[in-house]
């Protein structure tokens, strides 16, 4: 039997490993922010993971203020980074990659991202940027910039596009009854 066509497997595979890029060993680390891109980046780095036999390190960084120690305890936050990673733990699951939830604390998030995919030996860092309508377009905020600066690794940024403003509808003239 011949095969003009390699196997859909090994297409994906290969597909994976590309996009990790050229001879890199390491994992992914996807970025959890609370943002609606969050379902959509967990997929994405779990499917790429899957596909390159890989580990997705999916990571939340709770900042601590400089009025507070770096190891205090943030209930509420704390509470909202569990409900977080483990909806994106069964996003993997369901994916079927091998995944591992962690929460950072960090006096700014861009440090403890790169700090992160550094000691896990990441070859790639899925991050999100939800825009908003009230900031100049050329910004694109402390911790992107800083990602994107300063990684050791691939950095995938993924944004929605600008929303637009909701148009007002148009209601149809009322039309006069005739007696």
């Amino acid at each position: 039997m011949v095969h003009l066509w390699g196997s859909k497997a090994r297409e994906e595979t290969e597909m994976s490993k590309s996009a990790l890029g050229e001879g890199a060993t390491g994992d992914i680390a996807v970025i959890i922010c609370g943002d609606k891109l969050d379902f959509n980046l967990v997929y994405l780095g779990c499917q790429m993971a899957k596909g390159a036999k890989r580990k997705v390190h999916l990571v939340h960084v709770i900042e601590v203020p400089r009025a507070l120690p770096l190891k205090a305890v943030l209930t509420q936050e704390s509470e909202r980074a569990d409900k977080l990673l483990n909806s994106a733990m069964e996003i993997a699951g369901k994916v079927g990659c091998e995944a591992v939830a962690e929460v950072v604390q960090a006096r700014d998030s861009g440090p403890a991202i790169v700090d992160e995919a550094r000691d896990h030996h990441c070859a790639l860092i899925l991050i999100g940027l939800v825009r908003n309508c009230n900031k100049p377009q050329s910004e694109l905020g402390r911790t992107v910039s800083y990602v994107l600066a300063n990684a050791p690794c691939r950095v995938w940024l993924v944004q929605d596009p600008v929303p637009q403003p909701a148009q007002p509808t148009v209601q149809p003239a009322a039309q006069p009854v005739a007696p």
